[in-house]
């Protein structure tokens, strides 16, 4: 087996067939299926079905697809590291981080670990908590900044970043009453539950046995703001790191207050991994940055 048969089992998944693949990696179609059949040998299995014109990949062919990924990545890191006189840590790093972290703490993240560690590569994907935490349990992720959620395989460790509190939103003129009435009274406009932050939210009107009158689901903070300011409905949001600007609105704690939780999530034989770490000390610097305040003017 060799490093060149796995691109091009790599290639032929991408491309869908033996020729895209041919045509991707600059080589004949009778090239590329020469190798397929060596590392078939060397694998001692079919790794295509070819009953079918053109051969299409068996199951045990896509088994082997992802495995293959992973060591091409660590391959091109060897040889980074090995070509790349730096300072930092070096290697790659697959990263996986919530709509809400990508919007608003990982642009200057990304920044700060590209200065500190040049020649560590970073891929990222987006998703959703329990997406992001299977990922992480598949190994198809090395790490994850997601909601704290209820479960996690045992293989898993969620390590606590920041939290923010959990408060009703309406606007001023119409915040007349409890929460539960609001909330009865007017369009609630809620969170995707397939969200961490709308699970939370969820298990909390069910705790407190609080009815609401459902309006709209989005995943956007900033689109469910802007919905309250125009008076069309009330909504739940986490008020912190990544509040948007509630000029015009007002925000209500509940009693006793509820929080939601960000973390860092990887498995346990990784999380203190030292690109693991670098990566959750990038994310806390930020988190925890005081916050700098209006300078009183002179009189």
């Amino acid at each position: 087996m060799s490093i060149r048969q796995l691109r091009t089992l790599v290639a032929i998944a991408d491309g869908g067939s033996f020729n895209a693949a041919a045509q991707r990696l600059y080589m004949t179609q009778s090239a590329v299926s020469m190798q397929m059949k060596a590392l078939e040998v060397d694998m001692r299995a079919k790794l295509f079905d070819r009953t079918i014109r053109p051969p299409v990949l068996n199951s045990n062919g896509w088994r082997l697809v992802d495995e293959a990924r992973q060591i091409i990545e660590r391959y091109d890191a060897l040889r980074l590291l090995a070509s790349t006189p730096s300072t930092g840590l070096t290697g790659s790093l697959r990263l996986g981080v919530i709509p809400s972290v990508a919007t608003h703490l990982l642009p200057q993240t990304l920044s700060k670990l590209r200065n500190e560690h040049a020649s560590l590569r970073i891929q990222i994907q987006s998703g959703l908590s329990p997406e992001l935490a299977f990922k992480v349990e598949e190994k198809r992720l090395d790490v994850a900044i997601v909601t704290e959620l209820e479960r996690l395989d045992p293989s898993i460790a969620f390590e606590q970043i920041s939290e923010e509190e959990l408060k009703v939103v309406i606007h001023k003129d119409l915040a007349r009453g409890s929460i539960g009435e609001l909330l009865r009274t007017y369009p609630f406009v809620r969170f995707n539950p397939a969200m961490g932050v709308g699970r939370v939210i969820d298990s909390t009107l069910r705790a407190r046995r609080i009815l609401v009158n459902d309006f709209m689901e989005f995943d956007s903070i900033e689109t469910m703001i802007s919905i309250v300011k125009l008076k069309l409905g009330v909504t739940i949001i986490p008020v912190g790191l990544f509040s948007p600007d509630l000029n015009a609105l007002k925000s209500i704690s509940f009693d006793p207050p509820v929080h939601r939780r960000i973390g860092i999530l990887a498995r346990r034989g990784t999380i203190d991994a030292p690109t693991v770490r670098a990566v959750a000390d990038a994310f806390k610097s930020f988190i925890t940055a005081p916050r700098s305040t209006p300078r009183k003017r002179k009189r």
